[in-house]
This record gives structure tokens, C-alpha cells and sequence, in this order.
């Protein structure tokens, strides 16, 4: 593993500490190796996309910081961090849909994250809350959607889209 890749890791690691994933119980870097690994077996590879990808959720989630991520990991890993970190305010509903619009203007390598992600998330949403899956998929359209209002065919010719989607 390449080192800004494993440095990012253990951050993450230990930024999550005991956090859990809310339906697997299991340690949240599981959630974020899956991610990488995803990434990985498609082809994206870069360090920083891959470290970026380890930190994608360590701004929501816990009390890391932007200027915490650049100092850390520089500018190029920060700017995808920042991408995909949903830190709007107000009800559900309008949250996700400025979520969409954000990543529809973010870098093709933020969207290729969000994929993993999305692609990640969903089998175990699905399976443990039915209720809030039905929420999840129309939420997961609508950033698929505004995603590809950019990038086109750039996106969805990829397989990760595909499977995202299909997720």
C-alpha cells in the first residue's frame, strides 16, 4: 500500500475510532476498505483518489477538520474530501438535494468515490431497513442523476455507475 494511502488510512482509523456501521456492527473502516477496494478493482488506483476515499466521511462524522485533512494530506486530497462531504444544514429532504447539486459540479475523481460509496452502502441498506431503503434508492437517483449532468457519458460508461445504479 502506498504510503499517503496507508497514512490516510490509520487517520481515518483512528478519527472513526469505535464508530460502527449502523446496520453490520462492524468497525466503520470496514465500511472505508470496502471503498478503496471497490475503487481498486476498477482501475482507480491514484494515491490521492484512494486516500481521498478513506477520509470521504471523516468530516461529517467526526471532528476532523478541512484545514486538518490539507495539513495532513495536501491540497489535491483535501479538494476531494470537500467534495464529497455533505455538510448542509436544514431538513432531510433539501439536504440531499444540494448534496446532488454540489457533485454535479464536483471532479470526475470525487464522483468515481461517490460511486464506491453509493455501491458500498446500499446492499446493507436494502437488506436491514426496507422503509428507509425506499428513501435511500429515490435519494441515490437523484445524485446519480445530477452526477451525470456534467460528465455525461464520461461517468456512465463506467462500470462502477453501472453497478452503483444498479446497487
Amino acid at each position: 500500500m502506498n504510503d499517503l494511502v496507508a497514512r490516510a488510512r490509520a487517520f481515518a482509523e483512528k478519527a472513526h475510532g469505535a464508530q460502527q456501521r449502523k446496520y453490520e456492527k462492524l468497525p466503520y473502516i470496514t465500511h472505508l476498505d470496502r471503498v478503496v477496494e471497490l475503487l481498486s478493482s476498477h482501475g482507480f488506483d491514484a494515491p490521492h483518489l484512494l486516500a481521498a476515499a478513506y477520509l470521504h466521511d471523516t468530516l461529517e462524522d467526526t471532528s476532523t477538520t478541512l484545514a486538518d485533512i490539507i495539513a495532513e494530506f495536501g491540497p489535491e486530497v483535501g479538494e476531494l474530501v470537500y467534495w464529497l462531504s455533505d455538510l448542509e444544514q436544514g431538513r432531510r429532504k433539501t439536504r440531499k438535494l444540494m448534496s446532488a447539486m454540489r457533485l454535479s459540479r464536483a471532479p470526475i475523481e470525487a464522483k468515481v468515490i461517490k460511486l464506491a460509496d453509493l455501491t458500498d452502502n446500499t446492499p446493507s441498506i436494502v437488506e436491514h431497513d426496507p422503509d428507509f431503503a425506499k428513501v435511500y434508492i429515490a435519494e441515490k437517483a437523484t445524485i446519480l442523476e445530477h452526477m451525470v449532468r456534467v460528465d455525461g457519458s464520461k461517468l456512465t460508461d463506467l462500470p462502477l455507475y453501472k453497478l452503483a445504479k444498479g446497487a
